[in-house]
């Protein structure tokens, strides 16, 4: 019931402000930019973590909106799965929404939200390979929910730092792997050249 009350008179509050922002000229003049990305992604499940690497583009709507797609490679995660092990790799593709909080032109925290398709590489051990499981692939679903800061360094270059909590199940198909769970913690740094 206070739901019902809560969420309009948020909107009241909180629309005349988000207008206002959007309408300001910030640090980067441009919407568009392409850039590099660095990052560290331990599944919880997982014996250790991993660095990655891929590509970010982000489209931003002003101050308080934008858009993030990347396309990343992360390799080498192990997982200890009944008396074998098996190695995956992962391409994701992911979105998200990125909500700006514009408290400096200099210093723009953000919280995002996305979605994934995770292109997933399993490499078993010879142990599996001998109870008779095959390396194999899938694509899995997964979201992220997390939040970061984007430090301009000029008008049409950016760097940005965000830490991103990952929602991550291996499909049905894949039962071998005993209810493991790809969820975990991503740390991510990238730096876009706005075009």
């Amino acid at each position: 019931m206070k739901k019902r009350f809560i969420i309009p008179l948020l909107t009241v509050f909180i629309t005349p402000l988000l207008l206002q922002a959007q309408s300001t000229d910030g640090p980067i003049k441009n919407t568009f930019g392409l850039g590099p990305r660095l990052g560290y992604y331990k599944a919880n499940d997982a014996e250790e973590g991993n660095f990655y690497g891929g590509v970010q583009g982000r489209l931003r709507f002003g101050r308080v909106l934008g858009l993030e797609g990347s396309v990343e490679y992360r390799a080498g995660q192990r997982y200890g799965v009944s008396n074998y092990s098996v190695k995956t790799k992962f391409v994701p593709v992911t979105a998200s929404l990125l909500f700006f909080i514009p408290l400096d032109e200099h210093f723009a925290p953000y919280g995002l939200a996305g979605l994934g398709a995770y292109y997933t590489i399993y490499d078993y051990s010879a142990d599996a390979n001998a109870l008779g499981f095959e390396d194999d692939h899938s694509f899995n679903m997964g979201y992220h929910l997390g939040f970061g800061l984007e430090l301009p360094v000029n008008s049409d270059v950016a760097l940005n730092a965000d830490y991103r909590y990952l929602f991550l199940n291996p499909n049905d198909n894949q039962e071998n792997l005993d209810n493991t769970s790809f969820s975990g913690n991503v740390f991510t740094a990238g730096l876009t050249f706005y075009l």
